[in-house]
Order: structure tokens, then C-alpha cells, then sequence
């Protein structure tokens, strides 16, 4: 199966043997390992780990860390937890044992968080066998739509070759924590991402920060964020829309107006939300995805429930290594399946 460790929630999902993805189940990270999350979003760009010595960004230059500003065997032990939980939740939901072939980690996580994934992995999967068993979530959400053939992306003209095209993927990923805005660069074997802007301002909790003042007791949460009748809640609500909207649509003039030989959009091939917000959170914001592509909205991909985006690809990937077991022997690889199934 494949696992996404999300910055609150652990998805798990797994290919049948018809080859059919399906989502298994989901857990809610514990509070230290919502914490890690947290700190590594916050310190993303500031910490620098360098030759195996960890540095503070102050200004222009680096400092030397405080020895004690990151407990590699600490770090390891959550996500030991974290994937004993998520793995035991998958089997008891499938009433057996289940192996985990592949994770994906947030596309911000330096090589010191990744590498601690790894060393878990290691030791709570007897099967584990490689470092790239590990994924970034560019290329977990890239894999999970199939978007590395011809027919995927949409490009159906005869004698199609994927690596012959410009091919843009659009990630929008809309978290209890933070809005993040990715562009990627998409082709047979790979999927590059070259911008990524977060938001923290603009994840669904600020809808609770500023209506409950941070409460995070479920039933306060699920009525603050269905709500929709009149009042302070629902001005809230919809301030907070409209500077998701507002953000997206400056994000993606940036992109557009960017001095190229080319019209940028015809290079856009899909869009694709994924996030672990609620329900009514993610109705919320495919409105303002809809509003700010406007005549190109036709390229969102929404077939798969965007909490388990990640957690597909991941599948999508494992499912690669039990189709082809050299894939974990060789140190010459490719990214996806030798077939065109998505």
C-alpha cells in the first residue's frame, strides 16, 4: 500500500489485484507529530542542514544551530509511530496483514526530515528495500492521475510524444494549516516542481482562528465550518474565499505574464486540489479555483478525494514495484509503470 504522511492526517490506499486504487483509510496524526509538521513548515528556508551540520538563517548569512534544535532520533521515533498507526488502521480495515511499498512526504521536508522517513520505514517494513521507496508529494499527486502518457494529458494528436511537449501541472493544495500553490513540470519519467508558494494564513483554520478563537473541539469545528446561514461566521467565511481567490489569481497572472516565447497556458495540461481540509472547506475553495481559471477550469482533475491524492500516487508507485521487482534492485530507474493504465 501506499502511505501520505500529511502535516495532520496519514492517508493510506492500496491497488486491488484487478488494479483497481482504492482508498483505505485515514488517521489523524498525534500532536507531536503535528507539532514536527508544523515547525518544519515554519523553519522551511531558515534551517539549513549542510554536510550533516545544522545552520539558522540570520539574514544573508548562516549561523551555526543550537545542538539541540533537531533530534534526528526523536524525529524518527514519530514517524515510527506514525506509520504503525497508519498501517495497523489499513489492516484491521481490510482484516489483514498489509505492506508498505511507498511514502510520500510533503515536498518541503529537507533531507534530514526525509531521511528520518527513511530510517523509519526501514524499520517498521521488513520489506523495505530502497531510499526511493520515499516520494515527494509533486510526484505522489503526478502519479496519481497518470499524468506521464499522451492520453492523460490530453494530448490525442497522432505520433504524440510526451517529452516532445511543454507540460505544466497546476497542484493546489488546500490544508487545515496552509494554502500551497505548486507549479510542476510534467513528462514520461519525471515531474519537476519549479514554484512553490505557502500560504499559512490562508489554511482552514484561520476560518476557526478568527470565529472561535483557535478552539479545536470537534463540534465547535464542524459547526463553525459548515455554517452557512447569516451573521459574523459566514462574513468570515467568505473574506476568507475571497482571498483565496484573490491569491490564486495573482499567482496564476504571475505565471502567465512571465516573459516566455510561448502562451503559457496552452502548457497547462491539469490542475489538481488535493488537502486535508473539510468537506464544506474544499466545496469552498473549488469555487475560487472555478472563478480564477475561469475559461480553463476544464483542466481540474477531482476524481480522486483530495485527501487521498497523495496517498494514490503512493499506491500507484508500490503498485510499479510489485508489477516490476527490479525497479528495487537497480540504481537506474523510472518514476512509473511500463503500461499506459492509469
Amino acid at each position: 500500500m501506499g502511505i501520505s504522511l500529511g502535516p495532520t492526517y496519514i492517508t493510506a490506499a492500496q491497488f486491488t489485484a484487478q488494479q483497481l486504487p482504492v482508498a483505505l483509510t485515514y488517521v489523524k496524526g498525534s500532536q507531536e507529530y503535528r507539532s514536527y509538521h508544523a515547525d518544519v513548515v515554519a523553519n522551511d528556508g531558515v534551517r539549513i542542514n549542510s554536510w550533516g551540520e545544522w545552520y539558522v538563517r540570520e539574514g544573508g548569512s548562516l549561523v551555526p544551530a543550537p545542538p539541540d534544535l533537531h533530534n534526528h532520533d526523536r524525529t524518527q521515533s514519530i514517524f515510527v509511530d506514525a506509520l504503525r498507526t497508519i498501517q495497523e488502521a489499513a489492516s484491521q480495515a481490510l482484516q489483514r496483514p498489509l505492506q508498505i511499498a511507498t511514502v510520500s512526504v510533503p515536498e518541503h521536508f529537507n533531507d534530514s526530515s526525509a531521511l528520518a522517513v527513511i530510517e523509519a520505514f526501514k524499520e517498521v517494513e521488513p520489506s523495505y528495500k530502497q531510499p526511493w521507496q520515499v516520494i515527494q508529494s509533486g510526484a505522489a499527486t503526478w502519479l496519481a492521475y497518470g499524468l506521464y502518457t499522451c492520453e492523460a494529458l490530453g494530448l490525442n494528436h497522432d505520433k504524440c510524444d510526451v517529452d516532445d511537449e511543454l507540460n505544466t501541472m497546476i497542484m493546489i493544495e488546500y490544508d487545515e494549516t496552509y494554502l500551497q500553490l505548486s507549479i510542476a513540470d510534467v513528462g514520461s519519467v519525471t515531474c519537476n516542481v519549479e514554484t512553490r508558494v505557502r500560504y499559512a494564513d490562508l489554511g482552514e483554520n484561520a476560518i476557526l482562528d478568527a470565529v472561535a478563537n483557535t478552539s479545536q473541539e470537534a463540534g465547535i469545528r464542524q459547526k463553525i465550518l459548515q455554517i452557512d446561514d447569516s451573521g459574523s461566521a459566514i462574513t468570515i467565511k467568505k473574506k476568507h474565499y475571497a482571498n483565496i481567490e484573490n491569491t490564486l489569481s495573482d499567482f496564476l497572472m504571475e505565471q502567465d505574464s512571465a516573459p516566455r516565447g510561448f502562451n503559457w497556458w496552452d502548457t497547462v495540461r491539469a490542475v489538481v486540489i488535493s488537502g486535508d481540509a473539510s468537506e464544506s472547506g474544499l466545496q469552498g475553495l473549488r469555487g475560487c479555483v472555478d472563478n480564477a481559471l475561469g475559461q480553463h477550469k476544464d483542466k481540474i482533475r477531482d476524481s480522486i478525494d483530495p485527501l487521498y491524492v497523495e496517498a494514490m500516487g503512493a499506491a500507484q508507485r508500490g503498485q510499479h514495484q510489485v508489477l516490476n521487482p527490479r525497479f528495487l534492485d537497480d540504481m537506474v530507474f523510472s518514476l512509473i509503470p511500463e503500461h499506459d493504465e492509469l
